[in-house]
Parts: structure tokens; sequence; C-alpha cells
């Protein structure tokens, strides 16, 4: 069996290893940190029992094409759909504007907390509540915007799925 390519620097395998030596309860992290040990230059399930039973446990969950990653389906990111290609870009920006904005208006959520401290001179009150309140009239649009861009993204990848499904069901 030829190796592909270590998509790590092996310390993947270090922790898959000391999770199987030491029979860790297993979670939803479990099969890509397994995945990445076997992928990695130092894996050798002839020659080491615990890889060999990462070995298993990654093609249970992976199947016999663990080495590689499947190309993406036609309705995922990088399908080859430019549309929908479009609509990821778009949510990409809108998902940074919005974690932008919303750092924002924590900071003047922040600001304004911090002249209900004892001691703390109430003067800014009137002009920091109204810059909250700006703040959070920008983060709710860019909410909304992102959510509308993100249901706009899954119709396509509805309809893109459905046809595909629809042309299977043909054959």
């Amino acid at each position: 069996m030829t190796k592909p390519a270590a998509a790590s620097n092996g310390r993947e395998l270090e922790v898959a290893r000391a999770m199987f030596r030491d029979q860790v309860v297993f979670g939803p992290e479990t099969p890509p940190v397994a995945l990445q040990a076997a992928r990695s230059a130092a894996f050798d399930p002839e020659h080491n029992a615990l890889d060999a039973k990462i070995l298993r446990f990654v093609v249970s969950n992976y199947g016999r094409n663990w080495q590689h990653d499947r190309p993406p389906h036609l309705w995922e990111r990088g399908g080859g759909d430019a549309k929908l290609d479009e609509l990821f870009a778009e949510e990409d920006g809108l998902f940074t504007e919005f974690q932008r904005l919303e750092n924002e208006m924590w900071t003047a959520w922040d600001q304004l907390a911090l002249t209900r401290q004892p001691n703390a001179s109430t003067a800014a009150v009137p002009e920091l509540t109204k810059r909250l309140d700006a703040a959070k009239k920008v983060w709710q649009k860019s909410k909304l915007e992102l959510e509308a861009c993100k249901g706009r993204r899954s119709d396509r990848a509805q309809l893109l799925q459905e046809n595909y499904r629809r042309a299977q069901a043909g054959k």
C-alpha cells in the first residue's frame, strides 16, 4: 500500500495512539483525529498493534477509501456549481461582517456597563446608550442579511440535490 502525503505533523498520530491505548470514551472529535493519524507518514498498522486498531476504526468510519477525501457533491462547497459557489462566497463575507458588528455591539455594551460601576461618571451614559442602540440595530440588520443569504444558499443546494436524486431515479 502506498502512503498518501502526510497531512499533519504527527501530533494526531500521538493523540490517537494515546486514545486507543487508554481506551478513552470516544466522542465526535475522534473519527477526524483517527483519520489524520492514519494518513500520517509514521502510521504503520503492520508493525504496531495500536495502529492496527486505529486502522480498523478508520475503515469502519470512512470505508475502504479512507486514504483520500471524496470529491464534493454538486450541492456542497466546491462542488462545481457556480451559482452555489457565489452564494457560499457571499455567505462567508456576510458572516465576517456579522462577527465584526457583533464585536462592536459587545464593545459598546461593555463601555456602557463600565458606567454602572460604583464611583463611575454617569455623564456619558446617554451617549453610550445611543451608541449601544445603534450598534444593536446594525448588528440585527446584518444578522437578517446573513440568514437570508443562508436561506438562498440552502435553497440552491436543495434544488441541486433534488435534481441529482431525480436523475438517479430515472436511471
